[in-house]
């Protein structure tokens, strides 16, 4: 559905663009076997693995979708994750939701999701004790209608969660 690009035509590319020009890397994952809950987990663990080899201290790991689920258990396994972005994320598979031990969570979601309900993140978000769901108005499971709302967001989240200004 979103792919390598991204929920939001393309939101993975456009982030990708926007914060590598500003000197900060970022990995975008496709999955070997897509829908294996834990095969996906191990490419986006290696992913955070490999940057963390090539310098970086703290990642923020995201996932639309199924990738919801799959970020969510890698930001609780990794102590590198310093927190988590989910776009229209199933709760199926976020069960270890209370393992991020208060790391930052932010979920976004469309309020006309024809695929999952916005209930679904904020299940998550009761699963892990905190987190803050943004409804994203109008919207569909895709986003296409928030991308800019979800990068302007995303624009004050990252640095405040990185602990850095970039």
């Amino acid at each position: 559905m979103g792919g390598l690009l991204g929920p939001a035509d393309g939101l993975y590319q456009e982030i990708g663009e926007r914060w590598s020009s500003r000197g900060v890397p970022v990995v975008r994952v496709s999955y070997r076997r897509p829908n294996d809950l834990d095969a996906c987990c191990l490419d986006v663990a290696a992913a955070v693995q490999m940057a963390i080899e090539a310098g970086a201290e703290r990642v923020v790991v995201m996932g639309h979708s199924f990738g919801g689920a799959v970020a969510l258990r890698v930001g609780v396994a990794m102590d590198e994750a310093a927190g988590v972005v989910t776009f229209a994320t199933q709760s199926a598979g976020c069960e270890i939701a209370p393992g991020l031990r208060g790391r930052p969570l932010l979920l976004f979601h469309g309020d006309n999701d024809e695929i999952l309900p916005l209930q679904s993140s904020e299940i998550v978000a009761a699963m892990a004790g905190r987190g803050e769901v943004v409804v994203c108005p109008g919207d569909g499971h895709l986003l296409v209608k928030s991308g800019e709302f979800i990068l302007d967001r995303l624009e004050q989240w990252i640095p405040e969660t990185l602990g850095a200004s970039v």
